[in-house]
């Protein structure tokens, strides 16, 4: 359970928020993100899959239009980016795939454009947050994954990948945390020797669902270790 309290996002916060929203709207095709504040109706009424919520009033809408490439992929990447500046605003965040009623996501939307994921966000409630998440974190103990999990490759695959790129156990504790609109844990990193040396490859465990996972998780290494990544599956990374 996400729980959230009524105290209203700042004018500074949503200016902050805005911002960021625009930057990564005028440059990734095909994407726009919009801030919506102050406004429960996506989430009343849904309780279905891993999703339960408590005090949602804040979100922001992600808009993308399907047929540029690699949309869903980029839709995640630049999520996780805007996240990052919610967080350093001092607000929880959560992404949210399928637990949210599209048709009440309060913005106009083009007939050709899609709103995949929303990302749900305010003043978390740390007293009631802090018992549920111990209460989840019990529950989940058998599934608890290791950063060595998203790793596709034997142990002696793994070894030699990290004699060879010395941040490689970084890059997998940045998928291992990175969040998903569907609550899954599909991405894994394979080591590949390229022409310039050693790096890694991302891929999910089903393309055809995965893509906004993909990008999140992409995001996630980038922002630990420090690179860029090709788009797609099985998009290779380069450090700086």
């Amino acid at each position: 359970m996400r729980s959230y309290l009524s105290s209203p996002i700042s004018e500074s916060q949503r200016r902050s928020l805005r911002s960021e929203a625009t930057f990564i709207g005028s440059h990734e095709a095909g994407l726009s993100f919009r801030p919506v504040f102050g406004d429960d109706a996506p989430f009343k009424g849904v309780g279905r899959s891993y999703g339960m919520f408590r005090g949602v009033e804040n979100y922001l809408a992600v808009i993308v239009d399907p047929t540029f490439p690699n949309a869903m992929e980029r839709a995640g990447y630049c999520a996780e980016q805007w996240v990052v500046e919610a967080v350093k605003l001092g607000l929880g965040t959560c992404f949210v795939g399928g637990t949210f009623s599209a048709s009440h996501v309060d913005t106009f939307v083009e007939v050709y454009e899609k709103i995949p994921f929303v990302v749900a966000f305010g003043h978390p409630d740390e007293k009631r947050t802090s018992f549920v998440a111990r209460l989840a974190s019990n529950m989940a103990h058998r599934k608890h994954r290791l950063p060595r999990d998203f790793f596709d490759g034997d142990d002696a695959a793994y070894d030699e990948a990290c004699s060879n790129i010395t941040w490689l156990p970084q890059a997998l504790e940045a998928v291992a945390c990175a969040p998903s609109a569907l609550n899954k844990q599909p991405v894994r990193l394979k080591a590949v020797h390229a022409e310039d040396g050693w790096t890694v490859s991302a891929h999910t465990l089903d393309p055809n669902k995965y893509a906004i996972e993909l990008g999140i998780a992409k995001f996630n290494v980038a922002f630990a270790v420090k690179g860029v990544w090709d788009w797609g599956e099985n998009g290779l990374f380069f450090p700086e």
